[in-house]
């Protein structure tokens, strides 16, 4: 019963995404765009791109998945499907980490593996690829279960997604500092296992509260 649930949600989910190409392009185009902005806007040979070139894509990346959050239960609130999950026997926590799961491949996932091609624009050495293409997988997923909260809260609202980015943006931040730190500490030859298992820890608490954490916002937001 419960890895059907987690199956069924995140199919279900998958579906969604690819029949609306716009949500899975749009965080993608955004991450890019952001990105590339640095790179277009100083000298080429300027070193000050490697130096800033992983927190500038950690940001994108961070900006890119607070775009995806705002119609994460939208649909799903429009034609009633949410007060259908809440009173159905079904474990609504498991059935969220399904969808944020599906929700994640489709976006975190997606900037994740395109990271490195941005790494090219800013000339960061292939050492320091690998330790931000590594943070990013660790993280992003904290992202979405975190993110996933917010927009639970603010799902009835018409126009939330300032407010959604009130109350996220702060909880980004040690995820940010954490991912972005890793970089920095493998370019003056630091070690990075400090980041890293921080980076560990918190997407072992957010796998843990955050989809009880949604399902409580759900209710609490519906009801």
């Amino acid at each position: 019963m419960a890895q059907n649930t987690f199956y069924l949600f995140a199919r279900r989910e998958w579906q969604l995404l690819f029949r609306n190409t716009s949500a899975l392009v749009q965080p993608l185009c955004f991450f890019i765009i952001i990105a590339l902005m640095f790179p277009l806007s100083l000298p080429a040979e300027n070193e000050l791109l490697t130096r800033i070139g992983g927190g500038v894509i950690w940001v994108s990346a961070v900006l890119a998945t607070l775009l995806g959050l705002e119609s994460m239960f939208r649909s799903d609130y429009h034609d009633g499907a949410l007060e259908q999950w809440l009173i159905s026997p079904r474990s609504l926590p498991l059935a969220m980490l399904g969808k944020v799961f599906a929700h994640w491949s489709c976006t975190g996932l997606l900037l994740a593996l395109f990271a490195p091609l941005l790494c090219m624009t800013f000339r960061i050495p292939p050492d320091q690829i690998w330790v931000l293409f590594l943070g990013l997988m660790l993280g992003t997923p904290s992202l979405s279960l975190i993110g996933a909260i917010g927009a639970a809260l603010t799902v009835t609202l018409h126009r939330g997604g300032v407010l959604l980015a009130i109350i996220i943006l702060p909880l980004f931040i040690p995820i940010l500092i954490f991912g972005a730190g890793m970089v920095t500490q493998q370019a003056i030859g630091g070690s990075t296992a400090s980041q890293l298992y921080a980076l560990a820890a918190i997407l072992v608490l957010a796998l843990t509260l955050s989809p009880f954490a949604i399902a409580a916002a759900l209710r609490t937001t519906i009801n």
